[in-house]
């Protein structure tokens, strides 16, 4: 009987784990939906490829907050400096600034 049980649980486990795959591919070919991310730079972590940022509530994706963020970029670092109003692309589920943009001063976040 114990035999029987293992092969039963082995059966299962693999259907779990081919249907597990299938998901994940599937979503691999959605389009993550954007988000525009305006703030102000508050750190920069140029080692780390990060920036801090002071931003506003980002409607659908998340509240206001300070936090850092990877770049898609490195040569960002050539242009930003602490201070200067940003404005980025986010994506669901991912925590990276991408087409990162230097607003003139006095832009509102």
């Amino acid at each position: 009987m114990t035999r029987i049980l293992r092969i039963l649980i082995g059966a299962l486990v693999a259907c779990l784990l081919v249907t597990s795959a299938f998901a994940q591919d599937k979503d691999k070919g959605k389009a993550k939906k954007s988000y525009v991310l305006m703030g102000k730079v508050e750190g920069m972590d140029q080692g780390n490829n990060r920036l801090t940022v002071n931003h506003g509530k980002v409607e659908g994706f998340m509240d206001a907050m300070t936090m850092p963020y990877k770049v898609d970029k490195a040569d960002i670092f050539k242009k930003v400096k602490v201070g200067d109003q940003i404005k980025a692309t986010v994506y669901d589920g991912d925590y990276t600034l991408y087409d990162i943009q230097v607003l003139p001063p006095n832009t509102k976040k």
